[in-house]
């Protein structure tokens, strides 16, 4: 799922009434399991994430974290542009934030998705006023069919923290873990073997 990184540019044009550059998975995307259900939660996490804390909560945070990361389909960097409250958007029983994505930490956006987007919070508490103008990170998991197709998850955009999920990833690419660069390092081999077995059927008998 790791595809790399990459900088989300302003979509262009105006802002459409129909679903177009909204958040969709591609074609290929794996359905959306249940027990994914507990780190995709539609929810924010206020406070951050004490990567070497060892009080029992600090725990739990570190074990969903590594469930986002390691099953997210998408981590971004977004920032929020507007807090809707409870029951304040278009009559919904709901909370909403308008964020502008930025960049790509891992996975790769689907062709067209435009940067701004709306994310429902499903969470019981209140989402803060002075979120506005705030950095987090988004995590996405693909659930092809539901509506919005897709869960996820929001927490502070620490440096600390955009710096590990960068290091992580950078590492993953390094070791070849990335589907993508899986792929490229077994062509890879396989040409090479290739070219070898070509050299040694190439040579001529000793006469």
């Amino acid at each position: 799922m790791l595809a790399g990184a990459l900088l989300l540019g302003a979509a262009g044009g105006c802002k459409s009434k129909s679903n177009r550059g909204e958040l969709t998975p591609p074609d290929d995307a794996p359905a959306w399991e249940e027990r994914y259900a507990v780190a995709f939660d539609d929810d924010y996490t206020a406070a951050g994430l004490e990567l070497r804390g060892r009080a029992p909560h600090d725990v739990l945070d570190q074990r969903l974290f590594g469930a986002r990361l390691g099953h997210a389909d998408l981590v971004i960097l977004v920032t929020v542009d507007q807090v809707w409250g409870r029951g304040r958007y278009q009559g919904r029983k709901a909370q909403y934030l308008d964020v502008e994505l930025g960049e790509v930490l891992y996975g790769s956006l689907p062709k067209g998705t435009r940067a701004q987007q709306l994310l429902r919070i499903d969470g019981e508490d209140d989402l803060p006023g002075a979120l506005q103008g705030q950095p987090l990170v988004l995590f996405v998991r693909w659930a092809p069919g539901a509506k919005p197709p897709y869960h996820h998850h929001l927490m502070p955009a620490d440096d600390a923290i955009v710096a590990y999920i960068r290091s992580l990833v950078r590492h993953a690419r390094q070791e070849g873990a990335l589907d993508g660069q899986r792929k490229g390092k077994r062509k890879r081999k396989a040409a090479r073997r290739g070219a070898a077995d070509e050299d040694a059927g190439d040579g001529a008998p000793p006469q």
